[in-house]
């Protein structure tokens, strides 16, 4: 079966520089959403005891970054070249949009990995916990956002909007 969806197109080698140089804005968002998510939903993460010291290498397929992902209540998630060799519990690899859909629930994760959407190396346990722990959150992308009150309502909307919005464009 073939996909309708036209890959987004990934950034070119020559931003891997800026990108590395833009880490830490984006560190420090995604670590607080994860610090968000602990106080909102703790039970995420006392899903993934077992894996407390793991860390997960979350690669967007041809991109010239990916992301460590430490999955706990005081974890962080740090931006590292996607080649760097590291101590990484596992590596979860496919298309921005493939693993975004794969974060919010939208594309089911048994066939995403049999159908070799994504590819996963390393300690599959782990992965499927990372996985049951994020399905059972029903987070969004949402949830990535840095807002928080009334505009956290609207933003969560707006984000769950654009998001299928740029899914429909993307098929």
């Amino acid at each position: 079966m073939r996909s309708r969806r036209r890959p987004v197109s990934p950034p070119a080698d020559w931003l891997a520089g800026p990108m590395m140089a833009l880490r830490s804005p984006v560190e420090h968002v995604l670590g607080q959403a994860l610090r968000r998510i602990s106080r909102r939903q703790p039970g995420v993460f006392e899903r993934l005891q077992a894996y407390g010291s793991a860390t997960f290498l979350i690669a967007p397929a041809q991109w010239p970054v990916a992301f460590a992902l430490t999955p706990r209540a005081d974890g962080d998630v740090k931006v590292v070249p996607a080649s760097a060799p590291g101590d990484f519990t596992a590596r979860i690899e496919g298309r921005l949009e493939d693993l975004l859909d794969l974060f919010d629930g939208s594309l089911d994760a048994d066939a995403a990995f049999f159908n070799r959407t994504v590819q996963v190396e390393g300690d599959t346990g782990a992965v499927l916990a990372l996985h049951n722990a994020l399905e059972a959150a029903e987070l969004s992308v949402a949830d990535l956002v840095p807002v928080g009150g009334a505009w956290l309502d609207r933003a969560s909307r707006s984000a769950r909007a654009a998001a299928r919005r740029l899914r429909r464009a993307a098929r």
